[in-house]
C-alpha cells in the first residue's frame, strides 16, 4: 500500500536544496520568494540577501531594463521561456547562465519558478573544441601548402640542372621565372590569409557599404571587360548593418573576381550583378548577391569550391572563396553558393543588423 506524504513547503524546499542547479520562486511583483542552497552558493549570498530581491538585480546592469523584463513577459505569456545570458553575483562577479522560467498558479496567485545552470565550463569546452577544429584545419592546410610548393620547387630544381648542362637556357629560364612568380603569389596569398585581422564591427549604412563596394570592384570589372549591374531597393539604403567594412568589401571583391573570370571570352553581354536586398529573416535580415551567367560550377565540385587551394583554373591559387568564407564566419553571417554548369553562379552573403539578440535591445 502506497503511503501519502504531505509535501509541505518546507519538505519541497528541502528537496529543492538537493538539486544541483539554482532554483528560485518569484512572486507577482517579481521578487524572490524562495531560493535553494545552490542559488545562494551560485550568487554568493545568504538567504536574507536573496529573499525579496528583485529579479532584474541578478542581471548585468545593461540588461535589467529590457532583457530581464522581456524574459518575465514572455514567461507569463507563453508559460515558459529559457535563454542564455550573463548574470551578476552579489559580490559583483559574473558568470554565463542558462536560465529557464515557468509560470504557474499557486493558491490563486501567479508565480514564476526558475532554474539557473552555470554554463561557463560548457562554453569553455565548446571554445576548446573550436580551437581543436581550427588546429585540424591548419594541419590540413599545411599539408596542402606543402603540396602546392613542392611541385614548382621540383620544377625549378630540375630545370636548373638542365641549364647547368647548357640545355635550352632561355626557354628554361622563362619557366623558372614563371614558377618563381607562382611561388611568390602563393606565399603572398598565404601571408594575407594568416594575417587577416579579426573584424572590428561597426554599424554602417547600406548606402555607405554599397558606395565602397562599387569603388573597390570597379578596377576588377574594367580589367575583365565586364558590365556591372546594380540592384537595390532604395528605401533600405538608410538602414544599417554591423560589419567591418574593409574586410567585407575584401570578401565581395574576391567573389566578384571569380564572377568575372567565369566568362571564357570577352564580349558585351558579360555581366556581373550586385544585388542588395532584405531577406525578412530576423537573424540575417540583409543579403548581398553576386550573380554571373558564366561557365558555372559542376555539381560534384560545388561542395569544395570554398576549400583552400581548390580551383579548376590553371595558374590560380584557389583561395578567393576561402577568404570570403572566413570573413563571413567571423561576421557571424552565412555564405551560400548556387550554381549550374554553363548557366552561371550566385554567391550570397547573409548579414546581420545586430549581433545582440532582439530580446536584449527591444522592449516587448
Amino acid at each position: 500500500m502506497t503511503s501519502i506524504i504531505n509535501y509541505s513547503p518546507r519538505v519541497i524546499g528541502e528537496i529543492l536544496n538537493i538539486v544541483h542547479n539554482a532554483v528560485f520562486l518569484l512572486d507577482a511583483e517579481n521578487r524572490v520568494l524562495f531560493a535553494n542552497s545552490q542559488m545562494r552558493k551560485m550568487f554568493k549570498a545568504n538567504a536574507e540577501q536573496l529573499i525579496g530581491l528583485q529579479f532584474e538585480t541578478i542581471f548585468m546592469p545593461e540588461d535589467r531594463a529590457i532583457m530581464a523584463r522581456n524574459i518575465l513577459k514572455l514567461t507569463r505569456e507563453k508559460g515558459e521561456f529559457d535563454c542564455e545570458t550573463m548574470l551578476l553575483c552579489l559580490d559583483e562577479t559574473s558568470f554565463l547562465g542558462l536560465i529557464c522560467c515557468a509560470h504557474f498558479q499557486w493558491e490563486g496567485e501567479g508565480l514564476i519558478a526558475a532554474t539557473i545552470h552555470d554554463i561557463t565550463k560548457m562554453k569553455s569546452i565548446e571554445r576548446m573544441l573550436k580551437l581543436s577544429e581550427h588546429d585540424t584545419f591548419l594541419g590540413r592546410m599545411l599539408d596542402d601548402i606543402s603540396h602546392q610548393i613542392r611541385n614548382p620547387v621540383l620544377a625549378i630544381g630540375g630545370l636548373a640542372k638542365r641549364m647547368s648542362r647548357g640545355e635550352e637556357t632561355e626557354k628554361y629560364a622563362e619557366i623558372i621565372s614563371s614558377e618563381s612568380r607562382r611561388l611568390e603569389k602563393l606565399l603572398d596569398t598565404l601571408n594575407d590569409f594568416i594575417h587577416l585581422p579579426r573584424p572590428e564591427l561597426k554599424h554602417v549604412s547600406l548606402a555607405e557599404f554599397v558606395e565602397r563596394v562599387e569603388q573597390c570592384i570597379k578596377p576588377v570589372i574594367e580589367e575583365h571587360g565586364v558590365t556591372l549591374k546594380y540592384k537595390c531597393t532604395e528605401n533600405i539604403l538608410s538602414n544599417t548593418i554591423l560589419i567591418d567594412l574593409a574586410l567585407l568589401v575584401k570578401a565581395i571583391e574576391a567573389v566578384v573576381l571569380n564572377a568575372c573570370e567565369a566568362y571564357k571570352d570577352r564580349n558585351d553581354t558579360n555581366t556581373v550583378t550586385l544585388q542588395v536586398m532584405e531577406t525578412f529573416e530576423p537573424s540575417l535580415p540583409y543579403a548581398v548577391k553576386v550573380i554571373d551567367n558564366g561557365c558555372g560550377i559542376k555539381a560534384e565540385d560545388l561542395s569544395h569550391v570554398a576549400s583552400h587551394f581548390f580551383t579548376k583554373k590553371s595558374r590560380h591559387i584557389g583561395m578567393g572563396l576561402t577568404f570570403a568564407q572566413r570573413i563571413l564566419d567571423e561576421h557571424a553571417g552565412e555564405l551560400t553558393i548556387d550554381s549550374s554548369e554553363n548557366k552561371g553562379t550566385t554567391v550570397t552573403f547573409f548579414l546581420k543588423r545586430e549581433r545582440r539578440r532582439s530580446i536584449r535591445i527591444k522592449k516587448l
